[in-house]
């Protein structure tokens, strides 16, 4: 049976961060897992986690190719491979509720298609400005068919740092898509983590957007350029 919802995120390094979610998520109640998919990406990573079999419907897939700050190639690979009818994209430090989000999937069938729905984050604190944020712009909830048709990341941004989470919000609006604040639930919690000792120079890919804007928000093109295969964990993976 198609699971209503796919539950995506992606991270590089730091299995402990993913171990903690995978043990957060079986604790979750079968009604609920009943109705999801769970999906990982592994972009990379120097250092694995290790992943005993689960009860969850859960599918591990991994980058083969190196490249720096592949996000939107993570994302992409995410997004390809799930079968979920709408998609739940969160990064790999954030923890979402479950009660709340029982309640969205009870209710997907009443939200517009064409929707991206950014959902409330206790205490975040966007660094760059010392200011807290409602949401965090990598947490949203979409149509995942609708998505693939009128967004998915632009992987020209592949390679450096910055931009491809903020241009592709534009690239749905300008396609037909609308964002908007789900409700005023609280749905997630930061885990206070961050990757550190990385480049994170915003120049080229400012640039690049900047273009992009200018040429009027096209469609990105040639998605999953890299080697990525599936990880089996039936039996476990990396035990």
């Amino acid at each position: 049976m198609q699971p209503k919802l796919s539950i995506i995120s992606h991270y590089y390094n730091h299995p402990e961060m993913v171990q903690n979610q995978i043990a957060y998520w079986e604790a979750l109640p079968d009604s609920f897992l009943s109705q999801v998919e769970f999906i990982l990406v592994d972009d990379c990573s120097e250092r694995t986690p290790a992943i005993r079999p689960t009860k969850l419907n859960l599918k591990v897939y991994r980058v083969i190719t190196d490249l720096p700050w592949n996000q939107a190639g993570a994302r992409n690979l995410g997004a390809f491979n799930a079968s979920g009818e709408w998609a739940l994209y969160f990064d790999i430090d954030q923890r979402f509720y479950a009660e709340p989000m029982a309640a969205v999937i009870a209710n997907l069938d009443r939200l517009d298609k064409m929707g991206m729905y950014y959902l409330k984050i206790k205490e975040l604190i966007d660094i760059t400005v010392n200011k807290p944020l409602d949401f965090h712009p990598n947490s949203f909830l979409v149509n995942l068919a609708m998505f693939k048709q009128h967004a998915m990341y632009d992987e020209d941004f592949v390679g450096h740092y910055g931009y491809e989470d903020l241009y592709m919000p534009k690239v749905w609006e300008k396609h037909g898509g609308k964002r908007a604040l789900l409700n005023d639930a609280v749905f997630f919690e930061d885990m206070g983590f961050g990757t550190t000792n990385l480049n994170r120079d915003l120049s080229r890919n400012l640039a690049l957007a900047q273009k992009k804007m200018a040429e009027g928000y096209q469609r990105p093109v040639g998605i999953l350029r890299f080697e990525w295969e599936q990880i089996d964990i039936s039996n476990g993976y990396g035990l």
